[in-house]
């Protein structure tokens, strides 16, 4: 796949039910070369979910040591870290002691959740939201260049629709 086909832009209409927002967002961003359509998906989601502050930033690079969505206070420390889809666990450990809030977001009944999410408990300023496996599949398979997304977010949901699709959230835990 050329480097052309990885290229989406983003024009978002945010209902944030949690945060009591309405916001539009436009971007152009990329799926990286070493970056899953999932992780890409997830990433997304998870820039919906803080974008209702205004200082979220959507990481353009897939590295293990950038959040991949940020939140920074105004003396450049991180106060909100978000990791998505198989964070290393020694790492993510190491980060939380230099951030305010630790965001892990994966997929259930996902081999990485079941081995460490103990071990995410033990870390104090860690968090977890976790979608359902089929809902981030079905928003990955259908990834257009144009990526139009109504999306809401309630207190057990998430739901995205598109021009063409309605896709919910069958499970989901955020903690």
């Amino acid at each position: 796949m050329s480097d052309k086909n990885r290229v989406f832009k983003a024009n978002f209409t945010i209902a944030d039910l949690r945060a009591h927002r309405n916001h539009k967002e436009v971007f152009t961003t990329a799926c990286g070369r070493r970056e899953s359509y999932q992780h890409f998906v997830l990433k997304l989601l998870s820039y919906c979910l803080f974008s209702h502050n205004e200082s979220a930033i959507l990481n353009t690079s897939h590295s293990h040591s950038e959040p991949d969505v940020s939140i920074k206070a105004l003396d450049d420390h991180y106060q909100t870290w978000l990791a998505v889809d198989q964070p290393d666990i020694v790492q993510l450990n190491k980060i939380a002691k230099r951030v305010d809030e630790l965001w892990v977001v994966t997929t259930l009944n996902h081999e990485w959740l079941q081995e460490y999410e103990h071990q995410l408990e033990l870390i104090n300023n860690s968090h977890l939201i976790a979608f359902d496996g089929n809902f981030i599949e079905q928003l990955a398979s259908h990834l257009t260049k144009n990526l139009q997304w109504d999306v809401t977010i309630d207190q057990q949901t998430v739901s995205v629709s598109d021009k063409e699709n309605f896709y919910q959230t069958n499970e989901l835990v955020w903690h």
